[in-house]
């Protein structure tokens, strides 16, 4: 992944948006992991546990963003098409598991060739219904963001929770 440019030209904007949705997605940033980082590894039983009933699992906040995702990579292509708030059931098995994962990739590869199939001025204009395209990317990529924070949370949550308890231990004690 290139690094940012600090020029304020309009091949530049569009190439620091690509740069910060490309770390968001794939790259360890100064801010947090990646959504790829938080999804390494990630098992079917992690997956589907949910931390209470008010509460997402993993894989149906994997499904959400790719929901989002692909919203954002229909409006650019010049597509109308319905936000409505998806939080899609969980899949079944380890295949099913990849197959979500994998859908997250090929579409954060499908969000950056309609960008880059953009000329630079173009994007720089964009605006995608009331919003302003870099807008509408830059608030995909904290949404993206903080449901990788979110995977990140319930996972150490898992782990937590299936460790055993070891009695005295400060967590336990409410004072």
């Amino acid at each position: 992944m290139n690094k940012p440019v600090r020029d304020v030209g309009a091949a530049h904007v569009r190439d620091d948006v690509l740069w910060f949705l490309d770390t968001t997605f794939a790259a360890w940033n100064w801010a947090h992991k990646s959504m790829l980082d938080a999804v390494k590894n990630l098992s079917v039983p992690e997956a589907v546990w949910q931390p209470s009933r008010h509460a997402h699992p993993v894989w149906e906040q994997i499904h959400h963003v790719a929901h989002w995702k692909a919203y954002v990579v229909e409006r650019i292509r010049g597509r109308r098409t319905r936000a409505h708030q998806a939080w899609p059931r969980a899949g079944r098995t380890a295949g099913d598991l990849h197959r979500s994962i994998a859908r997250l990739a090929h579409l954060h590869h499908d969000l950056r060739v309609a960008l880059l199939d953009m000329d630079p001025e173009a994007f720089a204009r964009a605006k995608i219904g009331r919003y302003a395209l870099v807008r509408l990317l830059l608030g995909a990529a904290a949404h993206e963001s903080y449901h990788a924070g979110q995977i990140l949370l319930t996972r150490k949550l898992y782990r937590d929770f299936r460790r055993p308890a070891v009695r005295g231990r400060r967590s336990e004690t409410i004072r």
